[in-house]
């Protein structure tokens, strides 16, 4: 399976759960910018103050797009930082620079894709990059 070799490498620095069954294909997407991508989010779930153990990945796929999520169940974000959370040098964090979401954002959108955050309904973030599929 070709998402295991991304997620097994990620996990060593940063566990997680993986929700549901990864899918059989994959993307053709670039593998480091991915992996970028994934530590860059589950670094920020685990400064997000949940539990780590209720960190979670989700890789769905459809004819269209993949689908990656990370979520947590931290403090989630309120309406002020959901909409400039993907500005550049824009960050809550006392030593953050604001550009890990944004690269995110960036890697997201040069795979044709795109990154949208969500807060969860029982508390926490959820952040999603969707990535077409060719052909």
């Amino acid at each position: 399976k070709p998402y295991i070799a991304l997620l097994d490498g990620i996990a060593r620095h940063y566990p997680f759960r993986v929700v549901g069954a990864l899918p059989r294909s994959s993307a053709h997407f670039d593998r480091a910018q991915v992996e970028q991508v994934l530590i860059n989010l589950l670094k920020n779930a685990y400064e997000s103050g949940g539990a780590a153990d209720a960190i979670e990945v989700q890789v769905a796929q459809n004819l269209r797009e993949a689908s990656i999520e990370v979520r947590d169940r931290g403090g989630g974000m309120n309406e002020a930082v959901l909409q400039n959370a993907l500005v550049p040098f824009y960050s809550t964090k006392r030593n953050g620079t604001g550009l890990g979401l944004a690269l995110t954002r960036e890697i997201a959108e040069a795979h044709g894709g795109r990154l949208s955050l969500h807060n969860r309904e029982d508390g926490g973030l959820c952040v999603a990059m969707q990535l077409p599929l060719d052909g």
